[in-house]
């Protein structure tokens, strides 16, 4: 018997976009982007028989003839509506990923930092041998380097912190046709250097549309970085995301993520840690709701040792929304004395709803302190009777609870901008969330 096939065949619209697109994709990358696409040509899109993307069938949201998306024209008051990071902050602003400098405010940075747009450093040797050198054989990684048209590139240098929040802000404006994106993200911390980096990604009106984006951070030997991710898609956005994190020693890093909105977000984290005494902490809230997928996939690598990750996450499903966790740790022979932690608790509000979690330890180690748990449930009806006997609708009383159990990922947040708009977006997302935002 014949298996049966482990990907898809990307449509013939892809091979079409690139072909039409080539010609002006910036860089002077022919021979790599070309490369590149002949393989995602060959690897296809991943179905749910890869493992990787078990729970997910992102293919059906690529049914479309997706053309690279033009410039689109978006308001000021638009954009400002989700600024964070206060007053000091600079922002890059990307629309349908363009890089948009009418919009933007990058300057007054201390003499080391660079906050550049992607296309105007592709001439830098060290840039381009960070695209030409990354390689993860996804074909998701290879539909973006062939065809990323924007991004942004940060740069701090050893011992500087930067004081000013750095946001990137990435918004959708889908309008008619099926569009896509492919933004590109350079991040590099030198030694002892601390960065409070703002990422957030936006919707201004319904309509399909794909951002395909790649990150790229390393942080260097004692250096610092707290980054928040805000992800606030509309109906018909796939946001598919993967960040390739290298920390060195003595590094901290701080990422706390909340996705609250979005037809499928895939978020995937490959990170190593590879020096002694690094700290890695990830938080996570995910609250699909109506028809929305939300995909959180992690490989954290413990490579030396004397090291500590640790991920916590929590999922909120409700009408027909569907949430995945996937999590894996990896102790490596030479990771002697970690300590690295998983925990996955997820809130169902729906018997439509459905969550598949996944966490796993591959340990090599000897002398590790490692731990994973996933939990399931549905809200406290003692609990619920408890605020309701204190005069609360029964509404307003599960939104309390709701928030409740997410919060804790909200409080974790570095930027309170970024907090308080991520409370704003679950007050409007929950049935009581109105009665709940005069409460707070």
């Amino acid at each position: 018997m014949t298996a049966a096939p482990r990907h898809l065949e990307p449509a013939a619209g892809f091979a079409d976009a690139f072909a039409a697109a080539e010609g002006r994709l910036p860089g002077r990358l022919t021979d790599l982007r070309r490369a590149r696409f002949e393989r995602f040509t060959r690897t296809g899109i991943p179905t749910p028989r890869v493992e990787a993307w078990k729970f997910t069938n992102v293919a059906k949201h690529l049914d479309a003839a997706l053309q690279p998306a033009p410039r689109a024209h978006v308001g000021a008051a638009d954009v400002a509506a989700f600024f964070c990071g206060g007053p000091a902050a600079r922002r890059l602003i990307f629309v349908n990923g363009h890089f948009s400098p009418e919009l933007s405010h990058a300057r007054g940075l201390p003499e080391g930092v660079v906050v550049r747009e992607l296309v105007g450093t592709l001439d830098d040797t060290g840039v381009r041998a960070r695209i030409d050198g990354f390689d993860d054989e996804r074909s998701f990684t290879d539909l973006n380097t062939a065809m990323f048209e924007g991004g942004a590139v940060i740069h701090v240098a050893e011992g500087i912190d930067v004081e000013q929040p750095i946001q990137l802000v990435f918004v959708t404006a889908a309008r008619g046709s099926a569009i896509m994106c492919h933004p590109r993200v350079l991040v590099r911390l030198g030694r002892g250097a601390t960065l409070r980096l703002v990422e957030t990604h936006a919707g201004v009106g319904d309509g399909h549309c794909l951002t395909n984006m790649v990150q790229q951070i390393a942080v260097g030997a004692g250096a610092t970085l707290l980054h928040d991710r805000l992800q606030l898609g509309r109906d018909g956005t796939t946001l598919i995301s993967k960040a390739d994190i290298e920390l060195a020693e003595e590094s901290r890093v701080t990422q706390t993520l909340a996705t609250l909105g979005g037809t499928l977000v895939r978020n995937e984290s490959e990170v190593r840690l590879a020096g002694s005494g690094i700290e890695a902490q990830f938080n996570g809230a995910f609250m699909p709701t109506a028809r929305e997928h939300v995909d959180n996939m992690f490989r954290i690598h413990h490579l030396e040792p004397d090291c500590r990750s640790d991920q916590f996450y929590k999922g909120v499903m409700d009408g027909h929304g569907r949430g995945v966790f996937a999590g894996k740790i990896i102790v490596h022979r030479d990771a002697q004395r970690t300590n690295a932690f998983q925990s996955n608790a997820n809130l169902v509000l729906s018997d439509d709803a459905e969550v598949d979690t996944k966490p796993e330890l591959e340990i090599y180690a000897d002398d590790v302190k490692c731990s994973h748990g996933a939990t399931c449930g549905e809200l406290d009806e003692a609990a619920l009777f408890y605020l309701r006997s204190r005069g609360l609708d029964r509404d307003t009383a599960e939104s309390v609870l709701t928030y409740a159990f997410a919060g804790e990922v909200f409080e974790r947040f570095a930027d309170d901008a970024t907090r308080m708009m991520a409370m704003q977006h679950v007050f409007a997302r929950l049935p009581g969330g109105d009665a709940l935002r005069g409460m707070l």
